[in-house]
């Protein structure tokens, strides 16, 4: 398979998985009722088989990587860049803390011309599958391009590998001898100046809760002024207080409110979800940190400290509100370029 019947296979994909993430019937001259149905099925039934995968995160997901499967998209992004006809092989080990959430690393394989040994989390095993049974369905080539869940990962010339930080070490030892690219915990923030609209933070309401705050581009700090008030930022939040009808999430919720509670430390509660003064990352699910500044040279000295957990940054002079979960096609995790590190340890 050349790379222009690549794309063009792509992008075939990319107007179903977009139909699928507006909640549309799935019309497609390239593939089969039976997968229309199944896709579809998948999508719905998915939060049976995940708790925290219910169907309008899976239909966001599908929606937000179809944006990226467009023949001008895809040409750009791998303008310059070899391509290794099949030769070369990578292995992924994929995370499941969102939806489709290795999906840009399997584009990335696929795009650079790799056979794909895929180990996928057991926590996201039916959407990545589903895709490419239709892929195979368009053009048999991807039966051996694509190997899902092979028992050992074997003939692999690379690894990209993303988990928790105490996975990433056995995953060092592991791989040693392979170059590998790795990934571990991330999260994001947002900056705030306290001039912020009501839209503005209700669209910080859904760089929080969408996939109920699971992924590393979900903000979990704020970065407010001093005395800056909660009040505003509350108000403006409300229409995501459904997200405590997740068991799960409600669950999260009210386990960090009693304890935090019994230990009579200071809280800031609206009822679904949590704020705590603290300087530190990665709070505990359905809660947020957040620190005060007084000079905007504080709040540099404070990225730059913590640079290599900070995913994304939100904020008027950042990333806008609302964008943390619209990642660009050139919006590489830990803002390393896959591409470009692929090129150099595949040559």
């Amino acid at each position: 398979m050349e790379r222009a019947e690549l794309v063009r296979n792509l992008v075939a994909l990319g107007e179903i998985m977009a139909q699928v993430g507006q909640g549309k019937s799935i019309h497609s001259r390239h593939f089969s009722q039976q997968i229309a149905e199944q896709l579809e099925e998948t999508v719905r039934t998915e939060v049976a088989k995940n708790g925290w995968f219910n169907e309008s995160n899976v239909r966001c997901a599908f929606f937000e990587a179809s944006a990226w499967l467009t023949e001008v998209k895809l040409t750009r992004f791998i303008e310059g860049q070899p391509f290794y006809k099949f030769r070369k092989g990578l292995g992924l080990i994929l995370a499941g803390n969102v939806p489709l959430v290795g999906f840009h690393d399997f584009l990335c394989g696929l795009m650079m011309g790799c056979r794909l040994k895929i180990k996928m989390s057991s926590d996201d095993n039916r959407l990545l599958p589903i895709l490419v049974k239709a892929l195979r369905e368009l053009n048999r080539d991807f039966e051996n391009i694509v190997d899902l869940n092979p028992l050992k990962l074997t003939e692999y010339d690379a690894i990209i590998g993303t988990g928790t930080n105490t996975a990433l070490l056995h995953f060092r030892s592991f791989f040693k001898e392979v170059p590998h690219l790795l990934r571990g915990n991330r999260t994001s923030i947002a900056v705030l100046t306290g001039n912020e609209s009501d839209q503005d933070l209700e669209d910080l309401g859904k760089d929080i809760f969408l996939y109920f705050g699971r992924g590393c581009r979900n903000v979990t700090h704020l970065v407010v002024p001093k005395d800056y008030s909660m009040e505003g930022f509350f108000r403006s939040i409300l229409p995501f207080e459904d997200v405590l009808q997740n068991k799960k999430y409600g669950n999260n919720y009210e386990y960090h409110r009693a304890i935090f509670l019994l230990s009579q430390q200071s809280l800031l509660d609206n009822g679904f979800i949590l704020l705590k003064e603290s300087s530190e990352l990665h709070p505990p699910l359905a809660m947020l940190y957040f620190h005060t500044y007084t000079d905007r040279s504080e709040v540099d000295t404070y990225l730059k400290n913590h640079e290599d957990q900070i995913q994304c940054i939100i904020g008027k002079d950042y990333s806008p509100f609302g964008s943390a979960q619209k990642p660009n096609l050139n919006d590489f995790a830990d803002n390393r370029n896959t591409l470009n590190w692929l090129t150099r340890v595949l040559n």
